[in-house]
């Protein structure tokens, strides 16, 4: 039951109880008997009857309009319905409200601290090593397009075989105890495996840590077994200067522990007229060498797996 009071004025805005439409009532008609009128909207009989605290609203009962057929009804009162907001601005106002939070991110994705970005992924590849999607092991990327938008839509044979290749190397390196180590991204150059400098070479030295021929032996089984694969091995370094007499320079280094992976793959029977070997020294960096905690992840041996 809602309770309203007299205004002042010689009419009452009063709610209907079933629409909550308004209705302008003259307020000399309310008695404490009570006055029953229709709705100008849903035609619903109401009932308003003056308080000591204003003004009863409720819905009549059919024994009350029984009872007050001689009473004043909705044919006495000319009640004019106050209209409110149009039903469809609720829709516009969520339109709106969404438009105005699309440009608000935006915003934020333009002003986008990559450094800081950059910095967060790799504190977040040193805690947990090679992922993968659904098995919490390798983090297969696909650059430049959104990878699985729609089931539907039919895959490239590139990109089914690439896929396919990920899947197995994957199962390489755990296999050699290598998921800590690794991570896998997958591009339209082909299959890029990236391997932590720890996990091969000491630091300053380029001759294989004893525990990589396991690793080096499955990625070599992948490459004979795998018809027309062609496999780039990249040496990378921090941009900390090294000179010795062995390596005057990070060029040296680099070179060096990428040939030295290539050869110890080569004796593993890795098929040699599909290898070769670079070194990039610190002129690739994946993150900025200005900082501590993210120059160890320049350092790192990377395999780069693409058809022939």
């Amino acid at each position: 039951m809602m309770e309203k009071k007299p205004a002042k004025n010689k009419t009452l805005a009063i709610p209907c109880p079933q629409c909550t439409i308004k209705a302008k009532v003259p307020v000399d008609r309310i008695t404490k008997e009570g006055l029953i009128y229709a709705c100008p909207k849903c035609k619903t009989s109401i009932l308003a009857a003056r308080t000591e605290k204003g003004v009863s609203v409720r819905r009549a009962t059919v024994a009350e309009k029984m009872d007050r057929e001689s009473a004043p009804t909705a044919k006495d009162i000319p009640a004019e319905i106050i209209k409110g907001a149009p039903s469809w601005i609720v829709t516009f106002a969520d339109l709106a409200t969404l438009l105005l939070t699309f440009f608000v991110l935006m915003l934020s994705f333009a002003n986008m601290d990559i450094v800081k970005f950059q910095d967060l992924m790799g504190s977040v590849q040193e805690a947990y090593g090679v992922t993968k999607a659904e098995r919490g092991q390798f983090q297969a990327v696909s650059k430049g397009r959104f990878a699985d938008v729609d089931s539907n839509i039919k895959k490239s044979p590139e990109v089914v075989a690439r896929e396919k290749l990920v899947d197995i190397i994957y199962d390489s390196v755990i296999r050699a105890g290598f998921k800590t180590n690794a991570s896998i991204t997958s591009t339209d150059e082909g299959v890029r495996v990236r391997i932590k400098g720890r996990a091969l070479f000491d630091p300053g030295k380029s001759e294989l840590r004893p525990e990589s021929s396991d690793f080096l032996k499955e990625l070599s089984v992948v490459i004979k077994t795998t018809k027309d694969l062609i496999v780039v091995v990249e040496g990378h370094t921090d941009n900390r200067p090294i000179h010795t007499k062995r390596f005057p320079s990070n060029w040296e280094l680099s070179t060096l522990r990428a040939s030295k992976a290539l050869e110890r793959m080569l004796q593993l029977g890795a098929p040699a007229d599909r290898m070769s070997a670079a070194g990039y020294a610190d002129t690739r960096p994946l993150f900025p060498n200005d900082r501590e905690e993210t120059r160890p992840l320049n350092r790192r041996i990377e395999f780069l797996f693409k058809r022939g």
